[in-house]
């Protein structure tokens, strides 16, 4: 209910029951379907290419860089258990 209803008095008890959606045949859907599909704009080969390396280049990076905390912290880690070196 919102409430521009309650302002001009329609509403009514009971009325936030959600209409019953109409049927829709397989044909028309796939029309629909069809035609939404047909408003993608699909990405150059070159963009999917040049975000695909930038993407796998940022995870290589995100990778050293957790590699490189990891072993600093178990290098303070080893010094402060007595492990070390």
């Amino acid at each position: 209910m919102s409430p521009t209803q309650m302002e001009l008095g329609n509403y009514q008890k009971g009325s936030d029951e959600q209409p019953a959606s109409k049927a829709v045949s397989i044909k028309q859907f796939l029309s629909e379907v069809r035609t939404e599909f047909l408003k993608i704009s699909w990405p150059s080969r070159e963009q999917t290419t040049r975000e695909f390396l930038a993407v796998i280049l940022l995870v290589f990076i995100i990778t050293g860089i957790i590699f490189l905390i990891d072993k600093m912290l178990g290098f303070v880690l080893a010094m402060f258990t007595g492990k070390g070196f």
